[in-house]
């Protein structure tokens, strides 16, 4: 890795998510994709400190989304200084079996708020599962903030690495829809 480099490699990080997608919703989950993944990079927009985070620029419906945040230690989660962010985002119309696939209870009430606090938790296990796979690839153990949800845009955008241009965004196909994205930045990472 370029020491000097302001970017995470992505040959490393997009690998581990598209792996993780595929080891919940299709080895465990059982659903098969119905068109292979879409990557695209695209330039961070920026407001007051703050990564924009819209998803009608994905999506054509309504959509659940979770961020979360990567940082070094816990002194760095403290000061807000992130060192990565992912943004999950979810098609509302088909999430509630996207949750059952990957085993996560759907509630008998499908309201916006019990659905967001699934894709929180969703997302939480989809950033467990990279910290896991970056410290089996002998990279520092990251600290993982709680998840932020919520429903079609985040006002207020989302913390991330100062410095960090350009987000990777990810989408991935199943149940003949584009069932959810994943965008993420993250500056580089240092080896254990």
């Amino acid at each position: 890795m370029n020491p000097m480099a302001k970017n995470f490699d992505p040959n490393i990080v997009n690998p581990i998510f598209t792996g993780v997608i595929e080891d919940m919703m299709t080895t465990r989950g059982g659903l098969v994709s119905t068109k292979a993944f879409d990557l695209s990079v695209k330039p961070i927009e920026e407001y007051e400190g703050r990564m924009r985070v819209n998803a009608t620029d994905k999506f054509d419906t309504s959509v659940y989304i979770a961020a979360i945040n990567f940082y070094l230690n816990k002194a760095d989660m403290h000061a807000h200084r992130s060192r990565g962010t992912m943004v999950l985002y979810m098609n509302s119309e088909i999430a509630d079996r996207l949750f059952k696939a990957v085993g996560l209870q759907v509630p008998y009430d499908e309201d916006d708020e019990s659905m967001m606090v699934l894709c929180g938790n969703l997302c939480r296990t989809i950033a467990d599962s990279f910290k896991e796979r970056l410290i089996e690839k002998d990279f520092a153990a990251l600290e993982v903030s709680d998840p932020a949800t919520y429903k079609n845009n985040v006002t207020e955008g989302v913390e991330f690495s100062h410095g960090q241009e350009e987000k990777q965004e990810l989408s991935f196909y199943f149940l003949k829809h584009k069932a959810l994205a994943i965008d993420w930045t993250m500056a580089p990472i240092p080896k254990k």
